[in-house]
């Protein structure tokens, strides 16, 4: 068995000592992947939250809008517009520029659901989204409130006191 050294040494084949340069491209790989994924997650999260709302007159004003796209429209309840029909959840009701009071248009507004409590606050910042109808009433899908400042509810408190 001369001439033949099966001792310590290099494995013949394809089988080689990988330096750590493939490792870490495969590193590379994943950490990308885990960024697109995240990333991905955040776009497809918030999507409607992006999507501008326009004020009653802007609404009123653009016909383009009235074409039954989907849109938001914002403004603040009129007083004593609110009705609901016999003992359903169908409610109507009109909004109004925040800023324009009674001296603005009047967008007529038909909701199914339960409203919330904040509904009805005179301060309350109402935000629709829906579709406008052929029967022109805006047919709600999705009643959204901003929350008045607590300083604006205790100025009022203070001035009826």
């Amino acid at each position: 068995m001369a001439g033949t050294d099966l001792g310590p040494g290099p494995i013949p084949g394809p089988f080689k000592e990988s330096s750590g340069g493939g490792r870490r491209w495969r590193f590379i790989i994943l950490g990308a992947v885990v960024a697109l994924a995240v990333a991905y997650m955040a776009y497809a999260a918030f999507p409607g939250n992006t999507r501008y709302f326009l004020t009653v007159s802007e609404f009123l004003e653009q016909p383009n809008y009235q074409t039954g796209q989907p849109v938001r429209v914002s403004g603040k309840l009129v007083d004593g517009s609110f009705q609901r029909q016999g003992d359903t959840t169908t409610a109507q009701f009109q909004l109004v520029d925040k800023t324009a009071g009674s001296a603005g248009g009047y967008l007529h507004a038909t909701y199914t659901g339960v409203v919330p409590d904040l509904f009805f606050n005179p301060h309350s910042e109402i935000i629709l989204e829906g579709r406008y109808g052929a029967d022109h009433r805006f047919q709600t899908d999705n009643i959204l409130v901003k929350c008045p400042s607590k300083y604006q509810a205790l100025e009022e408190a203070q001035n009826q006191g």
